[in-house]
């Protein structure tokens, strides 16, 4: 989200002349924005008054979905997060542990929780469509780089596990998967740092 600083003059705090004049020709501009918005919106009822009844029915049908996905990916949260601590402990909690089990039962419990980041992700993404009627990018890069880390996490657990009888072939392709994960998270780290300066300038130039 962009952010704007509001500009104060040296002395107490006060705005400054200039400032002020600038604020409120800013001011005017966004209520004739707005103005002129509203009166299109009426010329367009007027001329298509089902088009527009439609749009409306079919705006408020795709909140009531957006919301009920919510709420289903906030169960889906919550499921995971108890199932994550359930099974860690399931796997931690016995006799003779052995200190492989336990390094391949703390990567399980943190590909768990990885899981539920991107669940939690997601699920602001929908509470900021309601709440704004808009979408960012920015999650769904945020989502990639975690997926790819889970990606990771699981081929290294897999590795660990069957390191005595691990073949050739499958050794390299897991080579390759974990150099493709890490690919993949380098290269939208590198987009999500190159999109936060371009939401940077765009507020600076604002």
């Amino acid at each position: 989200m962009a952010k704007y600083k509001v500009g104060v003059g040296e002395q107490g705090g006060t705005p400054s002349q200039p400032e002020q004049d600038a604020s409120q020709a800013q001011q005017a501009d966004y209520e004739r924005n707005v103005q002129r918005m509203r009166e299109e919106e009426r010329r367009h009822m007027q001329e298509d008054p089902v088009a527009h009844a439609a749009g409306s029915i079919l705006d408020k049908t795709d909140t009531f979905i957006y919301a009920a996905v919510g709420f289903c990916f906030l169960l889906g949260a919550v499921v995971a997060l108890v199932y994550s601590f359930w099974d860690f402990g399931a796997a931690v909690f016995v006799k003779d542990l052995a200190p492989q089990r336990l390094a391949t039962a703390i990567i399980d419990f943190v590909s768990g929780l990885l899981l539920v980041l991107i669940i939690t992700e997601v699920l602001g993404t929908v509470i900021h469509y309601l709440k704004a009627h808009e979408t960012s990018l920015r999650p769904f890069l945020f989502i990639g780089i975690v997926s790819a880390t889970r990606s990771i996490l699981s081929v290294g657990a897999r590795l660990s596990v069957e390191s005595a009888g691990v073949k050739p072939d499958d050794f390299i392709h897991a080579m390759i998967e974990l150099g493709v994960s890490a690919a993949v998270v380098l290269a939208l780290g590198v987009t999500l740092k190159l999109l936060g300066k371009l939401v940077e300038l765009g507020s600076s130039g604002e």
